[in-house]
């Protein structure tokens, strides 16, 4: 059975061979519940079903090119499509760069003069461009190791500083809609309803990154929920200042 046939919404398409249909589950161009067939199967099966298309967390390096893929042994665990678990990681994430920017300001008391809301889109502006650092130099984020969320290209090797900078600039405009009221609610719903439904943002697809998951231990969320009080804790201080 070397020639597949696999549905592609509601088309059929093929002929391919079974290694084509390997790639396609890898880069995320067919889920894993796509149903395929070949001749000599009775019916149609979701590509999980059938014996060797395992699905690959990553896309195989191109043949005879130098990698630097991870072997750190990392195997991906628990659902794949957790919007809110990443919703969270990052917006924490943002409060710690706010927490540490404000113990800046201690050391720089010129700082305090800026007008709060005029300081809060500096802040946003300039987490963009920290956090590309992080994703290149880990791989991942404070809140999305507390997560156990991993940001790698297709191959496996991390992104590189001006990939993570378009990622990060793709979610605050595509993901976030640059937090206008209104627009950013649209574009927060299209983005959670295509995750659920693809198992990928148009901005993971795109630029061709794999956003993988491991399950989270109960006393990482006593972690999370303990630091999340302590932010909001803050927050308040901040306000009665």
């Amino acid at each position: 059975m070397d020639s597949w046939y696999f549905n592609d919404s509601g088309q059929q398409r093929g002929p391919v061979n079974a290694e084509e249909i390997k790639m396609l589950l890898a880069t995320h161009k067919i889920q894993a519940d796509t149903l395929v067939w070949s001749v000599g199967m009775p019916e149609w099966k979701p590509a999980s079903d059938v014996i060797g298309f395992q699905i690959l967390t990553y896309a195989p390096p191109i043949p005879d090119q130098e990698t630097h893929v991870d072997c750190s042994g990392y195997v991906p665990s628990g659902p794949q499509e957790r919007p809110w678990v990443r919703y969270w990681a990052r917006t924490l994430d943002f409060f710690l760069f706010g927490f540490f920017s404000g113990v800046a300001v201690a050391f720089w008391p010129q700082l305090g003069e800026i007008n709060d809301t005029l300081f809060g889109i500096v802040l946003l502006l300039l987490y963009n461009f920290v956090e590309p650092v992080m994703l290149a130099v880990t791989g991942t984020t404070p809140f999305k190791a507390l997560l156990r969320i991993r940001v790698r290209n297709d191959d496996g090797t991390k992104l590189s500083y001006p990939q993570g900078l378009r990622r990060t600039l793709s979610v605050w405009i595509r993901g976030m809609g640059l937090g206008i009221p209104f627009i950013s609610l649209f574009t927060a719903v299209t983005s959670y309803k295509r995750l659920i439904r693809d198992g990928i943002t148009s901005w993971d697809q795109d630029g061709g990154y794999t956003v993988t998951h491991q399950s989270i231990a109960w006393w990482r969320w006593l972690i999370l929920f303990a630091l999340s009080a302590g932010f909001i804790g803050l927050i308040v201080l901040g306000s009665e200042a």
